[in-house]
């Protein structure tokens, strides 16, 4: 029996990532902020899936509604500005320099706010911090008035 060998497909990755990838873009780490690796790998996870990314990059922050849930908006539009900062152009380094990160500060910052279990520096569940993120954009995005 061969092992599985999972072949790139076009089809799997969107082209507005697929051509950023090769420009080098989204080939970025994140700081850690104290003992938050816990943040950095679920960040990481969400920063890398295409649908979600592609949303981000191809929808403005400042489209996003702001009246329909508790946060009004806050953790998406973090989100999308920690999307950008990642996923924006390369700069040119000098060959000494070494490769690019991105502060997630704010975004972990608006997550406090509404989340103060996540306040602080202190290790924290990666799967509830994935879980209260998606949850928060979901609410952020749902554009239904009336439930």
């Amino acid at each position: 029996m061969r092992p599985f060998s999972p072949k790139p497909s076009s089809a799997a990755t969107p082209p507005s990532v697929s051509g950023k990838l090769t420009s080098g873009a989204g080939l970025v780490g994140l700081d850690n902020l104290g003992n938050t690796c816990f943040l950095n790998s679920a960040l990481q996870g969400l920063l890398n899936l295409p649908p979600l990314v592609d949303y981000f990059l191809a929808n403005d922050a400042s489209t996003v509604p702001t009246g329909n849930s508790r946060m009004r908006g806050s953790i998406a539009r973090a989100f999308a500005d920690l999307v950008g900062r990642v996923w924006a152009p390369p700069r040119r380094m000098a060959s000494s320099a070494r490769s690019a990160s991105v502060r997630p500060s704010d975004f972990k910052h608006e997550v406090g706010r509404f989340a103060p279990r996540f306040t602080g520096y202190a290790q924290q569940d990666a799967q509830e911090l994935l879980r209260f993120v998606l949850d928060g954009i979901h609410e952020d995005l749902n554009r239904i008035l009336k439930k």
